[in-house]
């Protein structure tokens, strides 16, 4: 599997002896050696950990974030408050879907733009397209500098609570965030998450710290 993409966790993986395969340009895992049943099912009763690494992360900031992305999404990006998040899917000019995405407000100056791994380059290409016509607007490609992981499951706020040293959960609504530090480092912290878990976390950190997180 050459010239494909590693996150940061990949000799983790391996070393766990996960069955890696091709996805969306990644080096992925698809399934560890006890069984996708049994991760399914401690999911549903306890809580699973996955690295989402391979999704794109774009973040965008500057007087013209709010009406690029007004302009780009289909959602509105405008009645998303610091602390709040949102589903949204990235429309050509045809009324079609080039994406879905989740859009990301941690901070009221700067928006976290998450992207399908396989449409990173199809979607920052499409967005490099509109930029010029919005003068200040900083976007950059984070997919390697931020990592993400989704932790889901009954019991995955016990747990988050346990190994945070400062700041809270984002409860009680879905799409809340939050930012904390786990061991020092800072987590962005979202109540998002695709497994349709009632109970559902994604962390955005540091990817140098990632692996210190993940090891807990």
């Amino acid at each position: 599997m050459k010239n494909l993409f590693k996150t940061i966790l990949h000799d983790r993986h391996v070393d766990l002896g996960a069955q890696m395969v091709e996805f969306g340009g990644w080096v992925m895992p698809i399934q560890y050696p006890q069984g996708i049943v049994r991760e399914h099912l401690a999911t549903r009763r306890h809580a699973g950990l996955f690295d989402v690494s391979h999704m794109g992360r774009f973040t965008l900031r500057g007087q013209d974030a709010l009406p690029f992305l007004q302009h780009v999404l289909s959602n509105n990006a405008g009645g998303l408050e610091e602390g709040e998040s949102q589903y949204t899917l990235i429309p050509n000019d045809r009324g079609g879907a080039i994406d879905d995405a989740y859009l990301y407000r941690f901070h009221a100056d700067e928006y976290l733009l998450v992207v399908n791994a396989g449409n990173r380059l199809k979607d920052w290409d499409h967005f490099q397209s509109s930029l010029p016509d919005f003068k200040n607007v900083i976007m950059e490609d984070k997919t390697k500098d931020i990592s993400m992981l989704s932790l889901q499951g009954s019991t995955s706020k016990d747990i988050l609570q346990k190994i945070m040293d400062t700041g809270a959960l984002p409860e009680p609504m879905r799409n809340h965030l939050s930012i904390a530090t786990i061991q020092g480092r800072k987590v962005l912290i979202a109540r998002t998450g695709y497994t349709g878990e009632p109970l559902c976390f994604e962390l955005f950190i540091d990817s140098a710290d990632t692996p210190g997180i993940w090891d807990l």
